[in-house]
């Protein structure tokens, strides 16, 4: 009868392959790790207003010791609807009507532009928010407000510009609560960097190798929204 344990390995795995294997193990854990993030946040209770920088979302670890930075960002909803409430650095601009029809972006006149505020769109995923504001094909597009791109409703416009995911609605907003104090962890100019990012490669990189797209930016920025 032999003494050789069948589940007992003879040798030890050659250590410069079992290297390579972590390696490779390491780049996909990588990878995945803004999906995952991304789906933690996304999962988190309503009135939880617990958040944390990017670089710390991608972990998906919501455990703090000490006291949890917590934020009390506005959605879009809010700050298309109040905008007697936006902070003084930026102006939504006027309606030309009332009522129901300022809920249109086509009824908004003047307001801080969306460009130069924030960068022109160059990757190919999306239109900038240029347009034909004054009807005259000779003379150049001009930038949206920030009103009008809160307010474009994705395509129905008459502009047929596109906002993917809504990002630009919610990159204004999330440019007006760090201006009011309401997000920690986020500056203004973290915000605009954000944008650039995306604006300029497609994608968001919170942390090496790991890249966000529209969508999963704006997850992120919701997880910044108070209850």
């Amino acid at each position: 009868m032999s003494d050789h344990t069948p589940d007992t390995p003879n040798s030890l795995p050659d250590v410069s392959q079992q290297d390579a294997v972590d390696q490779s193990r390491r780049k996909l854990t990588g990878a995945a790790l803004g999906v995952s993030a991304i789906l933690t946040l996304a999962s988190r209770p309503v009135l939880a207003q617990q958040c944390m920088t990017a670089s710390a979302a991608v972990s998906g670890n919501l455990s703090q010791h000490g006291t949890p930075t917590t934020c009390s960002g506005l959605s879009p909803g809010f700050w298309k609807q109040q905008p007697d409430k936006w902070p003084l650095s930026y102006t939504p601009g006027t309606c030309t009507g009332g009522g129901s029809v300022c809920n249109l972006a086509e009824n908004w006149r003047n307001g801080t532009l969306f460009h130069p505020t924030f960068a022109l769109v160059t990757n190919g995923s999306g239109n900038s928010f240029l347009a034909d504001l004054d009807g005259n094909p000779t003379t150049p597009k001009t930038s949206l407000s920030m009103m009008q791109v809160m307010l474009m409703n994705d395509g129905n416009n008459p502009w047929g510009l596109t906002d993917p995911d809504n990002l630009g609605m919610h990159i204004v907003a999330a440019l007006l609560n760090a201006n009011k104090g309401y997000t920690p962890v986020l500056t203004e100019l973290d915000v605009m960097n954000m944008w650039s990012e995306w604006a300029s490669k497609g994608y968001f990189e919170p942390t090496a190798n790991v890249h966000w797209n529209s969508a999963q930016i704006v997850t992120y920025i919701k997880s910044t929204f108070g209850s």
